[in-house]
């Protein structure tokens, strides 16, 4: 299984998402990262990626760089659980292809990814 590199909710609705999920056929499987906070943003992601062939799609809940997380994506959404659920249910409401996420291990200073 191959991901891409996270692809904001921004970038594909609002840029070249042509761009953004251009792949070749010897890439499969392929899962395409989404990093995001807005459920509806994310299954409309979903759909596309869906719709460009992709075999999974991935919600970011990793991510630990400041830029990302201070617009609300990657790890800092590990605090929040309750609206990563609503964002993968809305994801997986969208689209039959699997769902999936990516999240570290916890939160706390004990467990930092500077550590």
């Amino acid at each position: 299984l191959l991901y891409t590199e996270m692809v904001t909710t921004g970038a594909l609705l609002h840029g070249d998402a042509e761009r953004f999920l251009r792949h070749d056929d010897t890439e499969h499987p392929l899962a395409l990262q989404l990093g995001g906070s807005t459920p509806a943003d994310l299954a409309a992601c979903a759909r596309l990626a869906q719709a460009a062939g992709y075999d999974e799609v991935n919600l970011n809940v990793g991510c630990p760089s400041d830029r990302v997380q201070n617009n609300m994506i990657g790890a800092c959404l590990m605090a929040h659980p309750v609206l990563v659920a609503d964002c993968v249910k809305a994801m997986r409401d969208a689209v039959s292809i699997p769902v999936t996420v990516k999240h570290r291990i916890g939160i706390n200073g004990r467990d930092s990814y500077a550590q």
